[in-house]
């Protein structure tokens, strides 16, 4: 349908196709059931407006815009909890707040906090070393901007936004003990003297206020003034000895010294050199000695702090830092200084002002890259990005192939302009303009961006708030609330879909004719990991370390902390790469209803189980040293739907432990016996629904005791004469094949191994029984340091995204030899049972691994299979195929694969010269000279696939 007839059909019924709509049921006054996607890469994804830390200096904690708070080791740096209070779409759940009594036992967080379903903010209390919440301070009559507990820990005050001013409650009780309610704008800052008898605040009002605080904790107001630095002082802050305090200002480049008692100016610190920008935030150091400001001000691209010895308000120096508009600053014991940015980062400063902790953002910085910096092929399946502002450091995500890279062939930028539009006070313009008319917006809200459709029927605006489509007239046809803002958007040229930057530093593909999100990509600030997803929950990543990025928040009332299941845990059902890599196909909306329809939803089915997958509690120590067999104990809570099976992970590679009684309730112990050397064991269960829960994690050091040499096993399977003879007809070289990589191993291994173990399995013999039975012995005798090969030659087929390979005895329809196919569930299961880490499985089957430019660029459904095999499994996978002239014609009497093999392993890969023939260095050698191969015999650009598991091992090593 051209998409001017859409635009006409949407100003009378917005079109929804293709969508699964939820809407949780929602009890009045209760939170929303939703499970709600979000963000999780061990730091904050939108601006840290907060942070706070105990009287000891122990612990900080940071709150965010991105609705979560996160407990942190300051000493390391480390992060120890995230925080998690009720939130929901839009601004409610923003922190803009946080305190931590001084014995660092309980954090206070509050923001946009409860409006949504009290239509009043609340407090959060959180106990900061379990995570959970310990209680809620409701029935606040506006958003809460400011923390503070006493110093003695008896008193929690609290600053309101709009004119409702400051409240105070006692600490035991919880009780509302006094408030002044006179304020005619928000409270900017407040901060309790360091004898605890006096409270602190400022105003947008122009006003500072000082209270005395008595004993039942009433507040006695002992003086108020109006600021003369500015219109709207931004911080106030006591000296420690509470003789001085100093004010910084939002509006003005002032640093004003006043009395502690009195509020009459003692000083104005020199802010020469400061000609933009403002030093909005403040604080004394730990001993009174320094004073130190920072905020919008920076030199050079940088921030800059700016410190003055107090007393000497004349002389300042300045400390350069990477992140931009701090925050929050706030003294340290020893005289560090700990800050915070909307960077979002936060850090430690020495008092030499070296950076001693620093965690930065983990986010792309899109939210100051413009539309002529979001660049997009016509069909929209490939996006150009800036990792850093102004669009510098640009990557090209290529949705096709999955991938990271530097081209930048056929990318177009937006359409800002038009012979028939003419739109202006669009970029960063509160009223921006169709020819005379107004667009109309929000109060407050700013325009950021544009793009205009091909042929000039509508046009999209990116605001601050919102993603608004309005047609040719300059009516708006829908708009979609984005919390953390657009950037920078642009539309396919075939109008069918939109892409939008994100300012939580993600990119998202929106369907033009509804706005409705269709898939999500979020670099992550390292340049290699990455997770793309799709609403309904079905994701792709770059590798297992990238597949805990997101999460659902799932909400469990008002006076419960909220559960959340990342991804990871998700991926026996919802990770389906090849899935991703079709979406934005035309027949992509059919695709992914036959996956809701085998699969499910993953909000559906968090929704169904309150997301509450099994969780795993380790009772033996998580760090174990031993020259001899330990025990690994620990505990299985089902969460609520009976556990199916628990998983162990040895250095990445799934290994199948014996079965173990009372996996759904009791202890379960293991006793392992590995190999001399650091290995990692990853424990985790899956219950009936597919939740996985969160991985136990121990570290073993066995320590050199008796090695025992291993044994080479390899397990030989090729198939040229299938009993169907239309399979037959189609290869030439799998059963020589297998025998010739089988010889090459005996004699290879044969003067490095103790001992080489071979099976072959040819034509007839390799039923579907006769595979499995061969896997299954092999599995009895392949021990913990031994190495095994498996090679399979013949017919491969994708069924449902997933790998099968065709055994001797299937036949007939694509259901027939799916039904007596050696399955993906089949492989993984026998492959867990072999209990080396060191494997390898060779694949040279039809259809196993074409990923090349003869399918028009599409990565192949083959690799896609392959790869969800190989992340399952934790196994090295090296796959490649023959079409039918490479299976019959091959190359020196062998398949092209397994020509490639066999060079590889008589010794060719050794690429470093040490006389070992390493599993990378195979992969690296199949990948360049097979496809040389097939450029040079067949033209055709053909990439095998390789997936080398982080166990890397060498498979000839040195006696």
């Amino acid at each position: 349908m051209p998409f001017r007839h859409v635009i006409r059909a949407l100003h009378g019924a917005l079109m929804v196709a293709g969508c699964l709509l939820l809407a949780g049921t929602v009890a009045a006054g209760e939170p929303g059931s939703k499970p709600i996607l979000r963000l999780e890469a061990g730091m904050h994804s939108a601006a840290i407006q907060s942070v706070t830390t105990d009287a000891q200096g122990r612990w900080a904690v940071t709150a965010g815009e991105d609705k979560t708070a996160r407990v942190w080791d300051v000493t390391t740096g480390k992060p120890l909890a995230v925080l998690r209070p009720p939130l929901d779409e839009g601004n409610e759940g923003k922190l803009y707040a946080a305190a931590l009594t001084p014995d660092g036992k309980t954090a206070a967080l509050a923001g946009w906090t409860g409006w949504d379903w009290d239509g009043k903010a609340s407090i959060y209390l959180f106990d900061r070393a379990s995570g959970q919440l310990r209680g809620r301070l409701s029935g606040l009559p506006n958003v809460v901007r400011f923390l503070a507990y006493s110093p003695d820990g008896r008193w929690l005050a609290a600053g309101l936004g709009g004119t409702s001013g400051l409240r105070v409650f006692e600490v035991a009780s919880g009780k509302l003990v006094d408030s002044d309610p006179n304020y005619a704008e928000q409270t900017s800052s407040l901060a309790f003297s360091r004898d605890g008898k006096r409270l602190l605040t400022s105003s947008y009002d122009r006003k500072l206020r000082l209270y005395r605080i008595e004993g039942s904790g009433r507040l006695q107001l002992t003086r108020s003034v109006e600021a003369n630095g500015g219109q709207r002082p931004f911080a106030a802050q006591f000296s420690p000895d509470g003789t001085r305090i100093a004010v910084g200002f939002s509006d003005t480049r002032v640093v004003q010294v006043i009395d502690g008692s009195k509020l009459t100016d003692v000083a104005r610190a020199n802010t020469m050199g400061i000609d933009t920008g403002t030093l909005s935030s403040l604080t004394w150091s730990e001993d009174g000695r320094r004073l130190y400001a920072a905020g919008r001000w920076g030199l050079e691209n940088r921030s800059t702090l700016r410190r003055w010895p107090a007393g000497d308000w004349q002389s300042p120096h300045d400390l350069a830092l990477d992140d931009e508009l701090l925050t929050a600053l706030l003294p340290l014991p020893r005289g560090e200084l700990l800050y915070a940015s909307a960077g979002p980062a936060w850090g430690v400063l020495t008092v030499s002002g070296t950076q001693r902790v620093q965690r930065t953002a983990t986010i792309a910085d899109l939210r100051s890259q413009s539309s002529d910096q979001i660049l997009i092929t016509p069909d929209a399946k490939r996006v150009r990005f800036g990792y850093r502002s102004s669009g510098k450091e640009a990557r090209t995500f290529d949705l096709a192939s999955r991938s990271l890279t530097d081209d930048a062939a056929r990318l177009i930028a937006a359409r800002t302009s038009s012979p028939e539009l003419l739109i202006y006070n669009w970029k960063n313009q509160t009223a921006p303009k169709l020819d005379r008319r107004a667009l109309e917006l929000a109060p407050g809200e700013t325009a950021r961006c544009l793009a205009i459709a091909e042929g000039s029927a509508a046009f999209v605006l990116g605001t601050d708030r919102k993603l608004r489509l309005f047609g040719r007239d300059g009516s708006q046809i829908w708009e979609r609330s984005i919390a953390d803002g657009v950037s920078a958007v642009n539309i396919s040229a075939d109008a069918r879909y939109m892409v939008a930057a994100h300012g939580d530093g993600t990119i998202r593909w929106h369907r033009l004719r509804d706005g409705n999100e269709t898939l999500a990509f979020y670099p992550h600030a390292d340049r290699k990991r990455w997770i793309m997803w799709t609403p309904e929950g079905f994701f792709a990543s770059s590798g297992a370390d990238a597949d805990g990025l997101i999460g659902y928040h799932i909400n469990r009332g008002r006076d419960q902390a909220s559960g959340f299941v990342s991804a990871a845990q998700l991926r026996e059902r919802f990770y389906r790469p090849a899935l991703l890599s079709r979406r934005l196909d035309i027949d992509g909306d059919t695709l992914l209803a036959d996956a809701i329809a085998r699969f499910g939803d993953a909000r559906l089915l968090l929704t169904r189980s309150d997301g509450r997958a099994p969780t795993l509690e380790l009772l033996s120590p998580s760090e174990i040293y031993s020259n001899q067999p330990f025990e690994v104990r620990f505990k299985v809570v089902d969460g609520g739907s009976p556990v199916e099976r628990a998983i162990y992970r040895i250095d990445g590679a799934e290994i199948e432990m014996p079965a173990a009684s009372g996996a759904n309730a009791g202890v379960i112990a293991r006793t392992l016996d590995l190999q001399p050397g650091r290995h990692e064991l990853l424990i985790s269960a899956v219950n009936r629904l597919g939740l996985e829960s969160l991985p136990l994690r121990v570290s073993a050091d066995v320590l050199a005791g008796s090695l025992v040499e291993p044994t080479l096993h390899v397990l030989a399977i090729g198939i040229a004469n299938y009993r169907d003879a239309t399979l037959a007809s189609a290869v030439r070289f799998p059963a020589d094949d297998a025998q010739a990589i089988a010889r090459r191993l005996r004699e290879q291994g044969a003067a490095h191994y103790r001992q080489v173990n071979v099976q072959t399995l040819l034509n007839e013999r390799a039923t579907r029984d006769g595979i499995r039975a061969a896997l299954a012995e092999m599995a009895g005798k392949v021990l913990p340091q031994d190495v095994f090969v498996f090679y399979l030659a013949g017919h491969g087929r994708i069924f449902d995204g997933e790998y099968h390979f065709i055994p001797y005895d299937a036949q007939g329809s694509a259901d027939a030899l799916r039904k007596r196919s050696v399955s993906h569930d089949d492989l993984r299961r026998l492959l867990t049972r072999i209990r080396s880490v060191k494997s390898i499985t060779l694949l040279d089957t039809c259809s196993a691994g074409l990923f090349g430019s003869r399918r028009g660029g599409r990565i192949s459904e083959e690799k896609d299979a392959l790869e969800r095999l190989a992340r399952l499994t934790g196994r090295t996978i090296l796959a490649a195929t023959a079409d039918d002239r490479m299976a019959l014609e091959g190359e020196g009497r062998h398949g092209a694969f397994a020509y490639t093999l066999l060079e590889g392993l008589a010794g060719k890969p050794d690429r470093n010269g040490n006389r070992l023939v390493d599993v990378r260095e195979l992969a690296a050698h199949v990948q360049d000279h097979f496809s040389r191969l097939a450029r040079k015999n067949w033209g055709y650009d053909q990439r095998p696939f390789t997936s080398v598991a982080s166990h890397t091992f060498a498979l000839f090593p040195a006696r």
